[in-house]
């Protein structure tokens, strides 16, 4: 790969690859297990393209497909400098390369870590984030972490056993302060055949029915109350469906025990997790203003309302875990909003303030819609 490609002594030497590990030689033993001069263009091509933001573009990180394009667009342009073949670069762009599994050189919470470090290269810069001797404290709570991390292990393991769910995640927030006390992105960050490197408290998912407060909330805001009484029996919801359910787009959905309860009130239904009330909660509260809700209280991934049907109260929209957690956080602390925070305080080598914690409170929601909203068992 020749000195990371701009014919550098320092740059093979002392190029950053993540963590503690420098230079070419010992990212080639830490990824690979062999010498730089052992490695295939491939692998060299992934070690020229990691010192650009060794944190986000890290093999053991969540931006896998970012790290493939920066590979692949150092392959590319060896390939347009002429020091390989347009056979080598196909070659190259096709080998599957295999990353040895992260070693464990004790460091505590590392799915939790590494956000952290990915947000503070983001608004610092890694130069500055390796050059200044910055004091970072966090608002990790180690017991709390650890009990975390115990309890994804134990049921983790569990549900992998039981129902084949290779991971599990955990967040903790403080609704007080939005302060994330603990973070565990897998059953085990060193398990990479389970993608355990991989933190799926970020990754979005299809939350179920973990959504339906969003939209009762909504429905509470427009002055429905948990005493409205809506009809749980089998409803098709698509007025082009024909009788028996024989025309386009039919939408008939089931409550999770197959039973219909019949006039029920809102309370009951949320409580109980109907899905089929839950429906007709979504259509009274509308989409738009449902989506206004969820988006009020930290749901920031779901999009145009006109994207999303009638699904979107059963969980057909996609969350993070993150944001989830966050934005239940709401409810807990009547109607009351603080962002998800990580970090107390920064301080520079000289001892000076950069960043320091302040509450950014805001009412999302009216008082009296927060704790009816609150009653679903998720």
């Amino acid at each position: 790969i020749s000195a990371c490609l701009v014919g550098s002594e320092m740059c093979i030497r002392d190029s950053p690859y993540g963590g503690n590990i420098y230079g070419i030689e010992e990212a080639a033993r830490v990824f690979y297990g062999k010498s730089a001069q052992d490695l295939s263009l491939a692998e060299s091509a992934y070690l020229a393209a990691l010192p650009q933001a060794p944190t986000y573009l890290s093999p053991y990180g969540n931006n896998l497909e970012a790290l493939e394009n920066r590979k692949n667009a150092v392959l590319r342009k060896m390939n347009e400098l002429k020091f390989i073949t347009t056979e080598e670069y196909d070659k190259a762009r096709q080998e599957e390369v295999l990353f040895l599994k992260p070693e464990n050189r004790g460091i505590k919470a590392p799915h939790f870590v590494f956000f952290v470090l990915e947000q503070l290269e983001k608004k610092y810069g890694r130069e500055t984030l390796r050059n200044e001797g910055l004091r970072i404290v966090t608002t990790l709570d180690w017991e709390l972490q650890q009990q975390a991390e115990d309890i994804i292990t134990r049921y983790g393991n569990q549900n992998r056993a039981s129902y084949n769910a290779d991971n599990a995640g955990m967040v903790v927030l403080d609704p007080k302060t939005g302060d994330i006390l603990a973070m565990v992105g897998s059953v085990d960050y060193f398990d990479t055949e389970n993608q355990g490197n991989f933190n799926v408290t970020l990754a979005k998912r299809q939350p179920g029915s973990a959504f339906k407060p969003f939209v009762y909330a909504a429905a509470f805001n427009k002055g429905y109350t948990p005493e409205t009484v809506v009809f749980d029996l089998p409803t098709e919801f698509n007025v082009n469906c024909s009788p028996g359910g024989l025309g386009r787009d039919c939408y008939s959905p089931t409550n999770y025990d197959g039973s219909f309860a019949g006039p029920i009130t809102l309370r009951s239904a949320l409580a109980q997790s109907r899905n089929i009330p839950a429906v007709k909660v979504l259509y009274l509260a509308g989409m738009r203003d449902s989506l206004i809700t969820a988006r009020n209280l930290g749901i920031s991934t779901l999009e145009d309302y006109r994207r999303y049907g009638l699904t979107l109260v059963l969980g057909g929209g996609e969350a993070t875990l993150l944001e989830m957690t966050s934005a239940y956080g709401v409810f807990a602390n009547d109607g009351v909003r603080n962002p998800p925070n990580y970090i107390l305080e920064i301080k520079n080598s000289s001892g000076k303030t950069l960043e320091e914690y302040k509450r950014n409170p805001s009412q999302v929601l009216p008082p009296n819609t927060a704790p009816v909203s609150y009653t679903h068992p998720t």
